[in-house]
């Protein structure tokens, strides 16, 4: 079963800080956000003979590694991040999700639950767990997760679009369309606001047969 959701990977801007307040800090954030993928990857990459301690840098080249599918090169990267500080949840979480995509789903539900575990109201975590077990067809832990995540943080629009799609594919048409419109009046434009446009259409019409 394909993931139902347009915004699986989590995290991905420019995140400064991770609570290792002894750790010399690579400026990360002087990477233009509009420079070329490549330029982005070598100025980072330049930064690791200053800053080699550094976990939010390793994490910052990670994403831009994964943005441009380049999969190996963005595990590794997250997994030095939580190397050097093993309470890294969005390297953990952000790791999680590329495990997911090449299959390799256990690794991907330890790093998880090891989340949930450090950070017992990580919405993120949460929500990438909810959908671990959809791509698993377990649609009750899906429901069960993502329902989680939404009482950590109701303004999660990730977890109200795939908790619809959680509810519709368990026959609870209504309750979809209720996650769907609630994605809508919280975030009304973008991709996701637009599939959760076009899956409301689908699921009303069906009502209506």
């Amino acid at each position: 079963m394909k993931l139902g959701s347009v915004c699986v990977l989590v995290g991905l801007a420019v995140i400064v800080g991770c609570g290792i307040w002894a750790v010399k800090r690579a400026p990360v954030e002087s990477v233009p956000e509009d420079a070329d993928p490549e330029v982005k990857m070598q100025m980072l990459e330049d930064m690791k003979a200053e800053y080699p301690d550094d976990p939010n840098l390793y994490f910052t080249l990670g994403n831009v590694y994964y943005d441009e599918l380049m999969l190996d090169d963005a595990r590794s990267n997250f997994e030095k991040a939580i190397d050097l500080d093993p309470k890294f949840n969005k390297a953990r979480v952000n790791l999680a999700t590329l495990l997911m995509e090449i299959d390799e789903v256990d690794s991907a539900r330890s790093l998880l639950e090891e989340a949930i575990g450090i950070d017992e109201k990580d919405v993120k975590a949460y929500t990438n767990l909810g959908l671990l077990y959809y791509s698993e067809s377990d649609l009750a832990k899906a429901v069960k997760y993502f329902a989680r995540a939404l009482e950590i943080d109701s303004t999660c629009v990730e977890a109200h679009y795939n908790l619809g799609f959680a509810f519709a594919e368990s026959g609870l048409l209504l309750e979809a369309i209720r996650e769907w419109r609630k994605v809508i009046d919280l975030e009304p434009e973008g991709e996701i606001a637009e599939q959760a446009r076009m899956s409301l259409e689908r699921t009303e019409k069906l009502l209506k047969q």
